[in-house]
This record gives C-alpha cells, sequence and structure tokens, in this order.
C-alpha cells in the first residue's frame, strides 16, 4: 500500500510528534509544526497519537494512490483536488487505486501555509531515533522526491461512515495572531522599556523565517544583554538577537543558543505561527507559566497525549 510522488512540491516532509531524549547528544526535536492539525487528522482516522504524516508547505504537488486507502487531509486549504473535484479538509475521503490527488502552489489568501496528509495507520517510515520526523538541517531523513513511493498500513475496511471536525474546532487562519509569552528566567536581565518595546508593538514575519525559527522585525529593543554561553534552549524560545529582533525557536531549532531569552511562547500558539506567512502580524502577550500549563494539559487530555 502506498503513495507514489508524481511532484513533491515546494517541501513536503514526513513528520510526528519528534523526538525526545536526545537532545545531549545534539538532536534536536523536530516534528509537525501544527500539533492541532496533526492531532485533529489522527483522531479523525482512530490512528496513534504519534502516527506520521506529511507536512506539505506551500504546496504545488501531485500524488498518485497506488491502493484503496483512507486519508484526512487538515491545516491550510492549498486547493487540494481529486480528478479535478476539490476535496474537503478536516474530515475523512476514501481514496481509489490510480486517483491523483493534486494541491495548487497556493489556497486562499488567509488560507494557511502547512497543511497535513494523514492516512489510516500512518505513512510507514524507517524510525531514526525513535521518531520519523524529517529535519533537513540535521540532515535526519529528506523531503519527498519525484518518484518515489511513501508506504502505508493496508486497507482493512471498504468504507465507514465519514467523521469530520466540529466546525467549532476548525481554526481561522486570518484571525489576529497573538502569542502569549512566558516569561523565562532570563526575563528579568532586560529593562522595563526592552519588556515594553517587546510586548507594546505588532512585529511581522521576516521571510527569512523557516522550520527552526521564525524571524520578527519591528522597532528594535536598544541595548539587549550581551550573548551568554551556550545552553539548552526549549521549543518556543524567544532570542533578542544583538539587533534587538525577537527569534521565536522552532521544532527544527538547535539544541543550544547563545543569545538571552525573553521568555518561550505557549506551545499552542505556535501551532498557529507556523500557518502564518511572511508579513503576518503578531503580537506577544504575557501568561503565567501556571496558566500555560493548564492550557497544555487541556488539549493533551482531549487528544489523548502522554
Amino acid at each position: 500500500m502506498s503513495f507514489r510522488i508524481i511532484k513533491p512540491g515546494f517541501l513536503a516532509t514526513v513528520q510526528d510528534t519528534g523526538r525526545y531524549g536526545y537532545a545531549d547528544r545534539g538532536v534536536s526535536q523536530s516534528g509537525v509544526a501544527d500539533e492541532h492539525a496533526y492531532h485533529w487528522a489522527n483522531r479523525l482516522l482512530d490512528n496513534h497519537v504519534n502516527d506520521a504524516v506529511v507536512e506539505v508547505t506551500i504546496g504545488n504537488c501531485e500524488w498518485q494512490a497506488l491502493d484503496d486507502m483512507e486519508i484526512v487531509i487538515t491545516g491550510a486549504d492549498l486547493g487540494f483536488t481529486i480528478e479535478g473535484k476539490a476535496i474537503p479538509l478536516w474530515q475523512t475521503l476514501l481514496i481509489k487505486q490510480d486517483q491523483v490527488i493534486r494541491c495548487d502552489s497556493a489556497g486562499q489568501q488567509g488560507s494557511g501555509i502547512r497543511a497535513v496528509i494523514a492516512v489510516k495507520g500512518g505513512f510507514q517510515t524507517e524510525p531514526q531515533f525513535g521518531s520519523r520526523a524529517v529535519n533537513l538541517r540535521e540532515q535526519m531523513g529528506q523531503a519527498l522526491q519525484a518518484g518515489e513511493s511513501i508506504m502505508t498500513l493496508p486497507l482493512t475496511i471498504e468504507a465507514r461512515t465519514r467523521r469530520a471536525i466540529p466546525y467549532y474546532y476548525k481554526p481561522d487562519y486570518q484571525e489576529p495572531l497573538i502569542l502569549r509569552l512566558i516569561p523565562s528566567y532570563q526575563y528579568e536581565l532586560f529593562t522595563q522599556e526592552q519588556k515594553g518595546t517587546v510586548l507594546g508593538q505588532q512585529y511581522v514575519i521576516n521571510s527569512a523565517s523557516d522550520r527552526t525559527g521564525c524571524r520578527l522585525h519591528g522597532q528594535a529593543v536598544q541595548d539587549v544583554p550581551s550573548k551568554m554561553v551556550s545552553e539548552g534552549i526549549a521549543y518556543g524560545s524567544v532570542e533578542m538577537t544583538t539587533d534587538g529582533q525577537p527569534i521565536i525557536l522552532l521544532k527544527d531549532r538547535p539544541t543550544i543558543g547563545g543569545y538571552p531569552k525573553i521568555g518561550t511562547v505557549l506551545s499552542l500558539d505556535l501551532a498557529k505561527l507556523a500557518q502564518r506567512q511572511a508579513g503576518t502580524q503578531i503580537k506577544f502577550e504575557l501568561i503565567t507559566l501556571e496558566q500555560a500549563q493548564q492550557q497544555r494539559r487541556q488539549f493533551n487530555t482531549f487528544f489523548g497525549i502522554r
């Protein structure tokens, strides 16, 4: 059971929840950028919470099903079609052998930039360090290539009741984006004026952003504390560079860094950030560690994440 990749598009990689417990060896977490879209895709298919999906960035891809299979596409609306007919997102679909899935280079304006394609049972690539997640920066796996096939499990049922996300859980990728910031232990290294600059303005996402980090541009923070001895850095850490501009560290970040960190963005908000393109405005807002833990705990409980 497999898909044949006719055209991989701008960037398509296999992802799951990522690698844990290897940072001391210099291996980063990796994993899917939009956790909300990822976990809903697997939930709708009754998959395991860590089953592998394909993350499609921007689009312009073409896949051929070599067998009948059940799939779900969540996340960005990149104009997916089968035989010229639009594919509904956020619900299960049964596709037939030899049918071709296509998507445009861009979907509707503001519809997101990353889509998640999931199959029943997950994509069956070779795990490395306990995960199938691809990290191109670390040369851990590779992006999908034209002509290759990506394996799936056999479809064990012919059809079943279609399942879809309740409408009130479907995200709006055009709504204003506020990133809730947990103050770090280095928060007090910054003056009240510097904190006010970071929290009191609208930043714009820089086009140099990728899965390693989201670079922001705005009014520069003056006299940022000097570089520090490199230390471990968490997912969502907001480093303040010497030019006074923030970098939000994402799934493919290195395991250590030497810039001072004003805080860490709540992981649930990073899923929303993963869908925003260059030029999007964002704003930071403080949240306590206890509030952040409660929000994350509710999310994990809902999806059965342990």
